[in-house]
């Protein structure tokens, strides 16, 4: 049997819905082999229904998993510094160990905001060779290895875990301890956690396994690309997106139960003017114009309100 996790709380259903159904319509093997485990804090009878439809179109096996209050209170004062956008959910990895049945001896954890883009039963055959975790060099492995001083830094949007080994040696409960004792250093968050307490058992997987995709980065991936991640907080939902490679995102979203989704509309004056240009790039001047002019309107009504020396 293989086994998937992805952890999210509400905000992230529809993402997550995106990715899950890639994974399955990616996955060529037997799917009453493939478990997939859905941790998270919230799942309304919309959401449950949602994972029925799921059940009812492939063979896999989808179960819900759920946090204990305690265990989020105590994550609620964990922060990333560098990385505002990552939330309390991105801790619900690090008690997988726990919360899955001891049944599951590995799992390959998925972010919600990845894409998965082809079969994935080689990367669950991949042998740990005595490794708790194993993962892709970060986006900003060079600035990490060089603040923390370790050998490697890994990105934990994409992990194969050695369950067997976390429960043996209380590994959930050694990284929920050194994030509250040691928030100084969590400059990622939990990813920070992970490689300050795995230096000694962390394994380095090929870069096809979590390709980093950015808003404004233009080389697009090979074909022997098998999951993207979406880093950053600007993601492929947002409107103002400059990446084409979002698409993709769009492509598999369409075809899963959450389809009808719209793109996130801009907030900031930043953000609108971004989608303005991008609007502009693909030839759609009249929208571009509107945003425009939405924009001077905002601005209009800003200085109108501001008090004058």
């Amino acid at each position: 049997m293989f086994h998937v996790a992805y952890c999210i709380d509400k905000n992230y259903q529809q993402h997550f819905g995106a990715s899950i159904t890639s994974l399955l319509l990616n996955f060529s093997g037997d799917a009453t082999n493939l478990s997939i485990h859905v941790v998270t804090d919230h799942a309304d009878p919309d959401f449950r229904a949602k994972l029925d439809l799921l059940n009812s179109l492939f063979k896999a096996r989808i179960e819900l998993h759920f946090v204990r209050p305690e265990d989020i209170q105590s994550m609620a004062s964990f922060k990333a510094k560098s990385a505002p956008h990552v939330t309390t959910a991105a801790y619900f990895r690090l008690l997988l160990s726990s919360i899955l049945p001891e049944t599951v001896k590995k799992v390959l954890y998925l972010d919600a905001d990845t894409i998965v883009l082809s079969d994935l039963a080689e990367m669950l055959r991949i042998d740990l060779a005595g490794a708790a975790v194993a993962g892709v060099p970060d986006y900003s492995a060079k600035d990490m290895t060089e603040r923390h001083q370790i050998k490697q830094y890994i990105n934990t949007g994409v992990m194969l875990l050695d369950l067997d080994q976390w429960r043996q040696k209380d590994y959930g409960v050694r990284c929920m301890t050194f994030a509250s004792q040691n928030q100084e250093k969590l400059y990622f968050g939990d990813q920070c956690t992970i490689n300050l307490l795995f230096q000694d058992s962390l394994n380095l997987l090929h870069s096809k396994w979590n390709f980093y995709v950015t808003p404004f980065q233009q080389s697009k991936p090979s074909e022997n690309i098998a999951i993207l991640h979406f880093i950053t907080g600007d993601k492929p939902w947002h409107s103002w997106y400059e990446n084409e490679v979002a698409k993709l995102y769009w492509r598999y979203l369409d075809v899963s139960p959450w389809t009808g989704a719209v793109p996130v509309a801009p907030t900031t004056l930043d953000k609108a003017h971004r989608l303005a240009r991008l609007l502009h790039r693909q030839n759609k001047s009249a929208d571009a114009i509107s945003v425009y002019e939405q924009m001077l309107a905002s601005l209009n009504r800003l200085s109108s309100t501001t008090p004058q020396a």
